[in-house]
């Protein structure tokens, strides 16, 4: 006669949230207790951070400032001009994102929905507290999304897409400085020494990195060339500026270089962002002079083979494997550059950085029992973190497509 087994107990649940707790905090009745006692406080820590960021009186005076801490003394009627430059490149960002295809096409994507991200929260904030600006938000969101569909409905404006980014520039600058003898909101000039806050940041550190990028690579090509006026030429600038601090040629452009010139009056701004691009350059081209160090000599040697031109070999061979094997140390110096425009405050322009001390310095701010300077240094350790992490994340995800470190 058969006899029925009881039934088997149901099997223990081996993967998700569930097993991960059970196997790394609650394996056992010391890790429990250890690990309730932790969540308990991170709790209690992290109430304690949110009530503190919404309701101290200190977060309401840097709430208040914002437009200073983006703008400085940018004159507040044509605060507009700057907002409509995010409305531009955001577009076209959009647009790029969305015709790019692979995988560059997926880590524009990414770095775009980030970067909306960003935006869609300043728009929200702009409608309650910016009123003067809260519809230019709002359209750059609009603007943005409608970028992103054109591109996908369009797919034939990549052609055009190299000549928009080149020319967005130019279109920008004029935007935030008007013209020199321009009069009304739309033509109006503005000195550049007005300029400040978030905008100068951006400003120095997206032009530096654009134009010492291609000097950079030319320094390092020039200094393998075989012409030894070309070789030396760059062999001696490359070594001169590297062998002085970024703040040393800040300190010369800024005082040495007008009386260079006769006491000819160049916009301090200006000055700043030549020292910024030579030095950068410098950088970059020892960069790029170690890829190509890096190079198998069979390379150039099999591009000769095939009857390629000198100038053929290195832009379709050489430089794109060059560029490849140093994608890590490129990137690094681009978000080390990002960070060294807070340098620019020694020589009297207003960084975001100098700009949160003159509004930690205001009549309100120090009648705030400890002052507001943890405040301000909290905001811009985040937005400095946040541009520097999407860099590097777009880094690794460029490696990874490229196939770096993997065999």
């Amino acid at each position: 006669m058969h006899i029925p087994q009881p039934s088997l107990p149901p099997p223990r649940v081996a993967s998700g949230p569930v097993a991960w707790l059970r196997d790394n905090l609650f394996n056992s009745w010391l890790n429990g207790i250890i690990s309730t006692a932790a969540i308990i406080f991170s709790a209690w820590a992290f109430y304690s951070l949110v009530t503190w960021i919404l309701l101290a009186q200190g977060w309401q005076i840097v709430w208040n400032n914002a437009r200073v801490l983006s703008l400085f003394r940018y004159p507040s009627e044509l605060a507009w001009r700057p907002v409509l430059c995010v409305i531009l490149i955001m577009g076209l960002f959009g647009l790029s994102a969305s015709i790019a295809k692979g995988g560059v096409g997926r880590i524009l994507r990414q770095s775009f929905y980030w970067l909306l991200g960003v935006i869609v929260f300043t728009a929200i904030i702009a409608f309650f507290f910016w009123e003067s600006v809260r519809f230019y938000w709002l359209a750059a969101v609009v603007i943005a999304l409608l970028g992103f569909f054109i591109g996908k409905a369009i797919p034939g404006l990549s052609k055009a897409l190299p000549w928009m980014w080149g020319s967005i520039w130019f279109v920008c600058v004029i935007i935030l400085a008007g013209l020199p003898f321009g009069q009304g909101m739309f033509f109006q000039g503005v000195a550049s020494d007005l300029w400040g806050g978030i905008l100068l940041s951006f400003f120095l550190s997206v032009t530096g990195i654009v134009v010492s990028f291609p000097l950079g690579i030319a320094l390092a090509l020039g200094r393998n060339s075989k012409l030894p006026i070309i070789k030396w030429f760059c062999v001696t600038y490359i070594e001169v500026i590297r062998g002085a601090p970024l703040v040393t040629w800040l300190f010369m452009a800024s005082l040495i270089l007008p009386l260079m010139l006769g006491g000819l009056n160049i916009p301090a701004v200006i000055r700043a962002q030549v020292a910024i691009i030579l030095f950068s350059a410098a950088y970059m081209a020892e960069n790029v002079r170690g890829g190509l160090q890096a190079l198998p000599k069979g390379q150039p040697e099999a591009a000769h083979a095939l009857g390629l031109t000198p100038w053929d070999s290195t832009m379709r061979i050489i430089l794109p494997q060059a560029l490849r094997a140093v994608i890590p140390a490129i990137v690094g110096l681009f978000i080390g550059l990002f960070k060294d425009t807070t340098l620019v405050t020694v020589v009297g322009l207003s960084d975001l950085f100098a700009t949160a001390q003159k509004v930690s310095n205001q009549p309100e701010a120090l009648g705030v029992t400890g002052g507001i300077v943890r405040e301000l240094f909290i905001m811009m350790a985040v937005f400095f973190w946040f541009f520097c992490y999407r860099m590097s994340v777009a880094s690794k995800q460029l490696e990874q497509e490229l196939g770096l470190g993997t065999r």
